[in-house]
């Protein structure tokens, strides 16, 4: 029975890191060696979105996460979750020229090697595969989402500085005008100083 101690060394080795031209040749190379060693990589999450495209993969043992129990159907012992700690991740670098690295961040299982059979791996189920492509449809709506509130909060803060600006002139405008008023007011009461005509003597 599965238990969280690490596999017994020797067992369930790793593909060996390295550096491929695309994240299809990757996964594709890395899932065979685990497949020949008796276990599964499936993609964790996708991340860090270059040009709406991901440029990380983290990636499990496809026995990770919480066991679950059910009486609906009668499963696999081989392919039950029981939070295997295997872990690793798929980065595309640009100082590699876009090509992408595979490193093990946790080199530790803690179960045995699946026996081989004869029917396909249920990572490729179809209901597997909707699921994956939903995961990643959600990310990528995330990340989109992100950019646009980000995107919002810069023009309102634009349009909240240039509001600012306008208060700015209205004040300066305001205070002008007042001080016109001012001295307006001011004038009214000082006498002219045009000379009163002389009165002409009349015989």
């Amino acid at each position: 029975m599965p238990t969280n101690d690490p596999a017994p060394s020797g067992s369930l080795r790793s593909p060996p890191e390295g550096i491929f031209p695309s994240f299809d040749s990757l996964i594709g190379s890395i899932q065979q060696v685990a497949k020949d060693q008796g276990f599964g990589i499936v993609k964790l999450r996708a991340s860090n979105y270059r040009d709406h495209k991901p440029t990380r993969y983290d990636l499990v043992c496809d026995r990770g996460g919480v066991k679950y129990n059910s009486t609906a159907k009668k499963r696999n012992p081989s392919t039950r979750k029981v939070d295997c700690p295997w872990r690793a991740k798929a980065v595309c670098e640009v100082q590699l020229g876009n090509q992408w690295r595979f490193q093990v961040q946790n080199d530790q299982h803690n179960h045995e090697p699946r026996v081989l059979s004869g029917n396909p791996s249920q990572d490729n189920t179809p209901t597997v595969q909707s699921i994956r492509s939903l995961t990643n449809k959600m990310d990528r709506m995330s990340h989109d989402m992100t950019q646009a509130f980000d995107r919002i909060e810069q023009r309102l803060d634009s349009i909240e500085k240039r509001l600012e600006a306008m208060d700015s002139r209205i004040g300066t405008v305001e205070a002008r005008m007042s001080n016109m008023e001012t001295r307006g007011t001011g004038m009214e009461g000082v006498p002219s100083l045009e000379r009163p005509k002389d009165k002409l003597d009349t015989k």
